[in-house]
């Protein structure tokens, strides 16, 4: 029996989403739409809690608005929050959490008019536990490129993107505990232009961007399918995420399926049926939504794919999940008695 635990009220609207979980049973989100939260267990892995809302940064007044994103083992969270740039421009940023505080890690754009103040806007997705962050940043030419924030440097670094022309963006999902980093970046189309995303991996210390590629065309033999995304990446180094698909075996057309991708080799499917693969835990547990209309899934080796929604003790329907701990809880958002709820599945 599933034991499902709504993770925060959200007393305005009703709705909140959870987006990241550590291995004690920590969840971070945000709620009501504008409050980035965590929520800590009353003990390790517990089922109850206490749900707190984290500062954001400040707006003079205007709209503010924070989500957070990734929580690590530390206890050290990341997402982004609602700002304001030297200008007084309102813009958003990358930002950490930690000791109670906000801080924010500005963007790839440092601002020439005003010395340690920064152009634009930027975005933290992750944190492992030694504190590095990444995420996607504007730059000096307008463009977006993915990010890797070293807090011992203090400063992001530019993952620069697998293309070298316009549009050149980039944006970095995930980082493991050896420093490796996935995400997503503009790719080139066979006459090409960079029409295309896919995703890519950067090894530890390694700086340079390898092509995760897409499946291959089974009709067009030597040939690939369009585009494809790397969300999470673990401690094993196993890397999921979404490639254009084609068809079911029904001859149903597809527009993506969860995949799994190793060593930059050519991806393989994990579910035969429309899908999307968002995050993978500390024991391999991958975790996202399968199907139309969407239903959150659980996949491992030692069970098969388990559709949530499906549960013993389940109530509502469970539209994605979103993370995996060691301890096999899992973050996800659902439907439950017409509300778009954050909750923790144990």
């Amino acid at each position: 029996m599933a034991t499902v635990t709504i993770l925060v009220s959200a007393p305005v609207t009703g709705m909140s989403e959870a987006n990241g979980i550590n291995d004690q049973g920590a969840v971070v989100g945000q709620d009501d739409t504008v409050f980035p939260f965590v929520w800590n267990p009353s003990q390790p892995n517990g089922t109850t809690g206490t749900s707190t809302r984290l500062p954001i940064l400040p707006t003079g007044g205007g709209p503010s608005e924070a989500t957070a994103m990734a929580i690590n083992n530390n206890g050290d969270i990341v997402g982004f929050s609602d700002a304001l740039d030297a200008s007084g421009q309102l813009v958003e940023r990358a930002v950490v959490w930690s000791g109670g505080g906000v801080r924010d890690l500005g963007t790839l754009a440092p601002d020439p008019n005003n010395p340690g103040s920064f152009l634009g806007s930027s975005r933290a997705v992750d944190i492992n536990d030694a504190g590095l962050i990444v995420g996607s940043a504007d730059t000096p030419s307008g463009a977006r490129h993915a990010f890797l924030f070293d807090p011992q440097v203090g400063a992001m670094q530019d993952l620069g993107s697998l293309v070298s022309v316009a549009p050149d963006s980039s944006r970095a999902t995930s980082i493991n505990n050896a420093g490796q980093i996935v995400g997503v970046s503009a790719a080139l189309d066979p006459n090409g232009n960079p029409t295309f995303e896919h995703g890519f991996l950067i090894a530890a210390g390694s700086g340079g961007m390898i092509d995760l590629g897409t499946f291959d065309d089974p009709n067009n033999p030597g040939q690939f399918f369009d585009n494809s995304n790397a969300f999470g990446i673990n401690d094993n180094g196993m890397i999921v995420g979404t490639s254009d698909a084609g068809f079911d075996a029904a001859g149903n057309p597809l527009t993506g399926a969860a995949e799994f991708f190793a060593n930059g080799n050519t991806p393989a499917r994990l579910l035969p049926v429309q899908s999307d693969g968002f995050d993978v835990g500390p024991n391999n547990h991958v975790v996202g939504s399968f199907d139309a209309p969407a239903r959150g899934f659980v996949l491992h080796s030692s069970t098969g794919l388990v559709d949530l929604t499906a549960l013993p003790g389940m109530t509502g329907t469970v539209l994605s999940a979103t993370g995996a701990n060691a301890a096999g809880q899992v973050t996800a958002i659902a439907d439950i008695a017409g509300a778009t709820v954050g909750i923790l599945i144990s």
